[in-house]
């Protein structure tokens, strides 16, 4: 027969193993980085090769409602960390992404 509570404990260790990952200081950093390229709501790529296939290219740029209200870099990473750090969830952003490749 199986105690209520060896029960209890089982379930609250499978929970446990579901909770989110705590927000550090690094994490926080490293996931706002990623993002800081459209901090002026404006992005682009640029891509040129040679394979099998012959030669190849690809380009895209990406523009968001961010472009209304630019901001510096710095500013964007720092708004980013504080706003990681204290559990807030990211503003809402819209934008178009165009592309091509030849």
């Amino acid at each position: 027969m199986v105690r209520p509570a060896s029960s209890f404990c089982a379930v609250l260790l499978g929970l446990s193993a579901c909770a989110p990952t705590p927000m550090t200081l690094e994490r926080a950093d490293r996931l706002c980085r990623q993002d800081v390229g459209l901090a002026d709501g404006v992005q682009g790529s640029v891509g040129v090769g040679i394979g099998t296939g012959g030669a190849k290219a690809k380009g895209g740029i990406t523009v968001t409602n961010r472009v209304l209200n630019p901001q510096s870099e710095a500013d964007y990473l720092r708004d980013c960390i504080a706003r990681r750090m204290a559990g807030e969830p990211a503003p809402v952003t819209y934008g178009i992404s165009v592309g091509g490749r030849t």
